[in-house]
């Protein structure tokens, strides 16, 4: 049995340290939502998210499942290690696509000058532009081949016929279903803004919506509730990289990604050259 995990984890200080900031912040949320009816800051607070949809009251409950969400949606999240492998996460294809995709830096350059210090929380309501290129990318790169998998307890028959014995595993095949030409218009090709309305600069569709056509965040009833954090993440991060830094490949000919089993990573051979935008050009 190994000890790492629990070395790791259970005894780790820094778990402890930020569970115990998360049960402090929670206890001040849950008592200012007894405080005010009106509660200004909490709607898009996720402690009182997690605290009206669990129905919970007690701030270790609530703070436990708080810190399960970000383990969770770290997992999106660009993590880079000293070693030279990189976790496969959207936001490292966004950056390929922007080296790829040069058409669309201007514009996102733009609109990440104009949302410079938006509230965390109105991320998600904000940058259109930013947030097609992301479910955009999303779309043709989404990491995991298949999403929402499902292991059959006992036998069952579809109402169409098909069979599936228990003990059988099922899965979206979301590679070749969000490359699927009978649903996508020009499926193969890089849109970045596909998902805005060219008229009024709107967005027709938003990265953290869920649909059959579009299963990267799962099940539409059971979409992964840390999408909305997700989002946020990737527009600071990315807003941040296209304004401050110019990107270009080496080798623009090289293959983005590698397959593992049933992920597509980052290709870790694939160099980028990166240079540090002149202060008079932003």
């Amino acid at each position: 049995m190994s000890i790492v995990g629990p070395i790791a984890m259970g005894w780790g200080i820094t778990r402890r340290k930020v569970y115990s900031l998360l049960v402090r912040t929670t206890s001040q949320a849950l008592e200012g939502k007894k405080s005010t009816d009106k509660e200004p800051q909490a709607r898009g607070h996720l402690i009182q998210w997690i605290a009206e949809m669990t129905r919970l009251q007690d701030a270790a409950a609530v703070a436990k499942i708080t810190l399960g969400l970000l383990f969770a949606s770290a997992f999106q999240v660009p993590v880079v290690r000293k070693i030279p492998t990189i976790l496969p996460t959207i936001a490292q294809f966004c950056i390929y696509n922007f080296c790829k995709h040069p058409e669309y830096r201007e514009r996102l350059r733009l609109e990440a000058v104009e949302y410079n210090g938006t509230l965390f929380s109105s991320l998600n309501q904000e940058m259109p532009y930013l947030d097609s290129f992301l479910k955009e990318t999303a779309r043709l790169s989404p990491g995991p081949i298949v999403s929402a998998p499902r292991h059959a307890m006992v036998p069952y028959t579809t109402p169409g016929g098909h069979h599936i014995p228990a003990g059988n595993w099922l899965a979206i095949p979301q590679v070749s279903l969000m490359r699927d030409k009978t649903i996508w218009p020009r499926a193969l090709e890089f849109e970045g803004f596909r998902f805005v309305n060219e008229k009024d600069g709107t967005s027709e569709s938003r990265f953290t919506h869920p649909s059959h056509e579009f299963p990267f965040w799962g099940a539409i009833r059971h979409a992964c509730p840390a999408r909305f954090y997700v989002s946020a993440v990737m527009k600071m991060i990315l807003s941040h990289l296209i304004v401050e830094y110019e990107f270009e490949l080496v080798d623009p000919t090289a293959r983005s990604f590698l397959v593992f089993g049933k992920t597509r990573l980052p290709n870790p051979l694939m160099s980028i050259l990166v240079r540090k935008r002149p202060a008079s050009e932003n």
